[in-house]
């Protein structure tokens, strides 16, 4: 009784969070939402307690990504993991570019890729040709050094001058707290339905014939 009770609420706040997750951030796909998770009560809890949470898990095991939910929950440092050394924060030139989801063109991922500018190669008989690198919806992609040291992703419009920055290279950055608001969200969730389920699972107790 106690845990289905515990459960059913926790599976409430679960997709309240589950709604402000949605209203706070522009999202790709539905790994960020899945990733808000429960962990049902149980009658043999540990220590004697019953008990349910709510948490957040999308961490990547696969890339080795932490859990980033956490971190917009209660804000901090955020640096890169794996092998790579840069975070690559979009400028509002890319914003511009891209006013609602990033599309997988325009990624830092795909970038860079597309980066080297014009280069020479060698072939078999010892001739040197030109080639030119990717060009991406139009833009020409390229990493530079800016005036503050930073390392910046640079495009500009094929066969044009001037070139700005769509992405900044850099190794650390700080994440303020965000909309997602877990933990009041959470806790409003339980003292608005927890006695509602409470009555709802006695009735159903009652109605298949327990008595006490």
């Amino acid at each position: 009784m106690v845990a289905k009770t515990l459960t059913d609420t926790a599976r409430d706040a679960q997709a309240d969070v589950k709604r402000n997750v949605s209203r706070a951030f522009k999202l790709r796909n539905t790994w960020t939402t899945q990733g808000i998770r429960i962990k049902p009560a149980s009658k043999n809890g540990k220590d004697g307690r019953i008990e349910a949470d709510v948490h957040t898990d999308t961490a990547n095991r696969k890339t080795g990504a932490p859990d980033y939910l956490g971190r917009q929950e209660d804000g901090g440092t955020k640096v890169p993991y794996g092998n790579h050394e840069y975070l690559a924060v979009p400028t509002k030139y890319l914003r511009q570019m891209a006013p609602g989801i990033i599309p997988a063109e325009l990624r830092p991922r795909a970038l860079l890729g597309a980066v080297g500018g014009r280069f020479s190669a060698t072939n078999r008989r010892g001739q040197v040709a030109i080639r030119n690198q990717k060009i991406v919806n139009g833009f020409v992609f390229f990493i530079q050094k800016l005036r503050g040291g930073d390392l910046a992703i640079m495009g500009r419009p094929f066969q044009e001058r001037y070139a700005y920055p769509y992405y900044l290279l850099i190794r650390s950055a700080n994440v303020r707290r965000s909309q997602l608001d877990m933990e009041n969200t959470v806790e409003r969730t339980v003292q608005d339905r927890f006695a509602r389920h409470w009555e709802s699972n006695w009735k159903a107790l009652y109605s298949s014939g327990l008595r006490i």
